[in-house]
């Protein structure tokens, strides 16, 4: 069952504050913010080339670094960022982040080389990793019941959102500019949202907040914290393992080039963003989360072994790799079921932090293990696919639980 950790009055005053507090542009604006923190990692994906020719590395995997070091330095500091913002709020943690990112992005641009490159990409991710705990623990605050669960969903579309935008600037706009202008465009993009944020998003104004790391060390006994960070790492494990190998596997099933097959990028995104949808619009009319979660793990399987196995030519692979994007936009999108594994209102922050750094997990270990799954033929792939199917099922213990 759900903790009862919110009494009658603290309902009836978060329910006031959340109806007064939450017009939906002030939760667009958030979701902006998350957004553009997610750049901090995708806005590289159009600018590897460009790195890589200017500046030689000795190693492919150097060039990987650029892309993935944020990652690893938010998945370092969520939990702790986490903290800080149920101690000292979450306006101020997520202005922040964006001033962080802003300079780490200019620091890109005008970075002589790649190890001071590196270094301002790791500034990049903490500023990140700010910006969507803080986003999240805001969300969390300023809404409540039905618009809650629209909220969160709508902010579980945060990575295949920003990835939509980093495509379309480097298709669009990359080309035209060099590698350097993309991150001086984010950087000067998310400052004027830091600046937006603190102008038009409320601070907190008093309420409760947790006492030295009481908090903290709460969320870090919560089991439900636990099973449902597992279920998002699980699922960004597979998703992010798919994007990054699609193009060989289907090189060798179909015949296609891999430019053709990045160009799938954008419908599969979109259908990530409509699995998400789905599950939001179906949880807030009263869908049990279980019967969700048990669904979208047989589309992932069903498409992943028909990824491998069938060969349904270019068409037939689109639709399997949309179909696998829906189920696993489904389990992202329970980031609506967030509030029902927080320990108490104060540690908000700490449990969104705590439920971030498990996701990343599955980020930063997902493409290295799909490429490891191609070497070993169609059984290493199927392999790779049941191992993401199978840990996404840890999520059921929260999938049960109702809202109070």
């Amino acid at each position: 069952m759900t903790e009862a950790y919110i009494t009658a009055p603290q309902s009836a005053r978060l329910q006031q504050e959340g109806a007064q507090a939450a017009p939906w542009p002030r939760i667009i604006l958030i979701y902006l913010i998350g957004v553009f923190g997610m750049l901090v990692v995708s806005i590289a994906v159009p600018a590897l080339g460009g790195i890589a020719a200017e500046f030689h590395p000795r190693s492919p995997a150097i060039i990987g670094w650029v892309m993935s070091i944020p990652a690893l330095a938010a998945a370092l500091a969520s939990l702790l960022i986490g903290a800080m913002v149920d101690r000292i709020g979450d306006r101020p943690v997520m202005i922040a982040g964006a001033a962080l990112v802003a300079l780490a992005g200019a620091g890109v641009m005008m970075a002589g080389g790649l190890a001071t490159l590196l270094a301002w990409r790791v500034v990049g991710g903490l500023g990140y990793v700010c910006m969507v705990v803080g986003a999240v623990a805001m969300i969390l605050r300023l809404t409540q019941g039905r618009q809650r669960v629209a909220a969160l969903t709508l902010w579980s579309t945060v990575i295949p959102a920003s990835f939509i935008v980093s495509g379309l600037y480097g298709a669009l706009v990359g080309p035209h500019v060099g590698w350097r202008m993309g991150f001086g465009v984010h950087a000067a993009l998310v400052a004027m949202l830091g600046l937006m944020a603190r102008l038009l998003l409320p601070a907190r104004e008093g309420g409760a907040r947790a006492s030295r790391l009481d908090g903290l060390g709460a969320v870090l006994r919560s089991g439900g914290t636990y099973q449902l960070g597992l279920c998002f790492a699980a699922a960004a494990f597979v998703q992010t393992g798919l994007v990054a190998t699609l193009p060989r596997l289907l090189g060798a099933t179909t015949g296609v080039d891999e430019a053709v097959v990045h160009s799938f990028t954008l419908p599969a995104m979109a259908a990530n963003i409509a699995g998400a949808a789905l599950f939001g619009v179906a949880y807030g009319r009263g869908a049990r989360a279980a019967v969700l979660g048990f669904g979208a793990v047989g589309l992932v399987l069903g498409c992943g072994a028909g990824l491998v196995l069938l060969r349904t030519g270019l068409a037939g692979a689109v639709l399997l790799d949309c179909g696998m994007m829906v189920g696993l936009g489904i389990l992202v999108g329970m980031w609506a079921l967030l509030p029902l594994v927080a320990p108490s209102p104060a540690s908000m922050g700490a449990t969104s932090g705590m439920v971030t750094q498990i996701t990343l997990l599955g980020v930063l270990f997902g493409p290295p293990a799909a490429f490891a799954s191609l070497g070993l033929g169609s059984r290493g792939l199927l392999a790779f696919f049941l191992v993401g199917g199978v840990l996404s099922l840890l999520g059921y213990p929260v999938w049960r639980r109702r809202a109070a």
